[in-house]
């Protein structure tokens, strides 16, 4: 059953955070572990948060430091759901449903755009043919509506991120 913490965090998941500040969520991590590093006998709570930090918020962010380009991003968005694997169930489900509300790197076009990009010659070819079939099935010039797609929290490659 999950803990009151976080059915309180479901409960504020879904409102507005205002303006989005990049140095905040730096400035955020580093003093959870500075707390961490100066607490005597730190709470479970943060012991979670100083190994998240350490072991996802830390290094996607020097990952998408060094590969900043959208066609990194669906690969950036599958090593952070693979971080994420060593969270409680209870946590994780958390983690996922933040990671599925932003999931704008995981939609096909986003995903195709990866795949061309991709070292893996049989990646490119695979995107090629997909391009190719999704020209022949479209019916309409009409502009598409953008929808944030289903995640597979269990794909082993980016490019099965969806369906």
């Amino acid at each position: 059953m999950p803990s009151p913490q976080v059915n309180f965090l479901h409960h504020i998941a879904n409102r507005s955070p205002g303006k989005m500040a990049h140095s905040r969520w730096l400035t955020t991590a580093n003093r959870i572990l500075q707390l961490y590093v100066s607490t005597n006998n730190p709470s479970e709570g943060l012991k979670l948060l100083a190994q998240f930090v350490i072991k996802v918020y830390a290094p996607s962010w020097f990952e998408i430091k060094q590969n900043p380009k959208a066609t990194y991003g669906a690969r950036h968005l599958h090593q952070m759901i693979k971080k994420c694997a060593f969270l409680p169930p209870e946590y994780k489900s958390l983690v996922f449903d933040v990671i599925q509300r932003n999931a704008y790197f995981a939609h096909c076009e986003n995903v195709l755009l990866s795949m061309l990009e991709d070292q893996r010659a049989h990646i490119r070819e695979l995107a090629l043919r997909r391009i190719l079939k999704a020209r022949k099935l479209q019916s309409s010039y009409a502009i598409r509506q953008f929808n944030i797609p289903t995640l597979n929290f269990q794909a082993e490659e980016y490019y099965n991120l969806i369906s």
